[in-house]
């Protein structure tokens, strides 16, 4: 701590201040409070300031980011607001425009000290979060804020630009798409997708099949009461590890998936996550007849008829895949990414309708997940499951404010306990565009992934081996 000195602090109001309003959930933002709801989506951007530029301010001037975010603030005003807690111990959001948390600091170092990129580890210290408390802001009457910006300079010249907002409030869609308007107004231009913010749109039907009891895909309707899980980390704690996967790689081991396919077209995406379920439960150790899952969050905007594509909030769905484990590594890599691709492709209108009609009669725990009861009750549910976030397409290295685009961004915080223990996020490279390699974020047990990175290196089984053997 001693390396790194606060500037400044400040709260950023929206230009443009609106009636105070309290948000209603939608059921997909319910979805996502009954287990995130001190949960943060977390990235930051490097920017490089020209060769011979005096300083940062040429690449990010925070004078331009401070004045062009109240303009966006005006446009996302529940990122100005406050999330509080009711008697109950819900999470509540109040768009009160208090506004956003703007801090600039400095760290006396340069890059490289602090951020490893073949091992980077999330790091409070650039996100802000370190200067956040939750579970003591959420009970306070001021509230927990719902964005938090920080500026970092370092001595090298870098500048790094860190947003972190709540995951109530927004999904990743949402999120960039707040930070794709901020960095257009900053340029000096107009938004080119104005927000939605009529949650209503995810209200469940007066009527429906799933509300006279008809099953829904991938919930378990059998479960009515919530179960008394509880999540344990791992003895030896947990790590974040990143990998980077070149095009020829990927290309490879889309091949390979496809030779056993059944006649599916499969994407990257089915193909990466089939061998990284396969690759981290292999190393769980457990035994072949326990049941393991896999989901992934899934954007539902496209997949709903008439819905608008700037909606704010959440519209997250999360297809299941359910198998016992000694299915899962008899498979071969293209059955199981046929699996995957099946379960997502199934998410349809109907299906997330019938989603939320079912989650407005009924409390949402995770053992509802998946197709048939998955181990009610049993505290170590975590260590059976793994989940992929796809952020790859997300348009992080265009985000210009005015200077520049980034040469580096970081999904800053994986997971926050147990929860997301075996999930792993898919980032854009700055490559990506040209030469098609993607970057894999994987936070789970420190023992599991001691073992993956030992695999990485060619020392154990072949397969898996092969598997990292393009790894830059």
């Amino acid at each position: 701590m001693s390396k790194w000195t606060t500037v400044s602090t400040r709260l950023v109001e929206p230009e443009v201040k609106r009636q105070p309003e309290w948000i209603e959930w939608s059921m997909i933002d319910l979805y996502v409070t009954n287990f995130a709801t001190r949960a943060f989506s977390s990235f930051f951007f490097l920017y490089k300031p020209e060769p011979g530029a005096a300083d940062a301010e040429n690449v990010l001037p925070l004078d331009r980011l401070i004045e062009s975010l109240a303009g966006a603030l005006k446009l996302f005003y529940p990122f100005a607001g406050r999330l509080l807690t009711d008697e109950s111990g819900k999470a509540r959001a109040f768009c009160n425009n208090q506004g956003a948390v703007f801090t600039h600091k400095r760290y006396d170092g340069i890059v490289s000290d602090l951020i490893d990129e073949e091992d980077f580890q999330p790091n409070e210290y650039i996100s802000g979060l370190c200067d956040v408390d939750p579970e003591v802001l959420l009970s306070e009457p001021s509230g927990l804020p719902t964005l938090i910006i920080q500026v970092t300079d370092f001595q090298c010249g870098t500048r790094c630009l860190s947003t972190t907002y709540s995951h109530l409030l927004a999904d990743g869609f949402s999120g960039t798409h707040f930070l794709a308007s901020w960095a257009q107004l900053s340029r000096g231009e107009s938004v080119s997708l104005m927000p939605v913010h009529n949650r209503s749109l995810l209200m469940p039907r007066k009527s429906s099949p799933v509300l006279d009891g008809a099953p829904v895909k991938f919930l378990n309707t059998s479960i009515k009461e919530p179960l008394p899980v509880k999540f344990t980390i791992p003895e030896g704690g947990v790590v974040t590890i990143v990998m980077k996967l070149s095009k020829k790689r990927i290309d490879e081991l889309k091949a390979e998936a496809l030779l056993h396919a059944d006649g599916e077209t499969l994407s990257t995406a089915d193909c990466i996550s089939a061998h990284l379920w396969r690759l981290i439960i292999k190393n769980r150790n457990l035994k072949d007849n326990e049941p393991t899952r896999f989901y992934t969050a899934v954007d539902g905007r496209s997949r709903l008829k008439d819905f608008p594509a700037g909606y704010f909030g959440n519209v997250l769905t999360a297809p299941v895949v359910v198998m016992t484990v000694g299915e899962l590594l008899s498979k071969r890599l293209g059955q199981v990414a046929a699996a995957i691709h099946t379960a997502i492709k199934a998410m349809d209108d109907e299906v997330i309708r019938g989603m939320v009609d079912w989650l407005s009669v009924n409390e949402f725990h995770l053992d509802c997940i998946g197709d048939e009861p998955f181990m009610p009750g049993d505290p170590t549910a975590n260590l059976h499951s793994v989940s992929a976030s796809w952020i790859n397409r997300f348009p992080f290295f265009e985000l210009d404010f005015g200077g520049g685009k980034p040469s580096a961004v970081y999904r800053n915080a994986t997971g926050t306990g147990a929860f997301s223990l075996g999930r792993f996020h898919v980032l854009p490279t700055v490559t990506t565009s040209t030469e098609g390699d993607l970057k894999v974020s994987v936070f789970g047990e420190k023992s599991i992934l001691e073992r993956v990175e030992i695999e990485k290196q060619g020392a154990a089984l072949e397969h898996e081996a092969e598997f990292f053997k393009e790894i830059i």
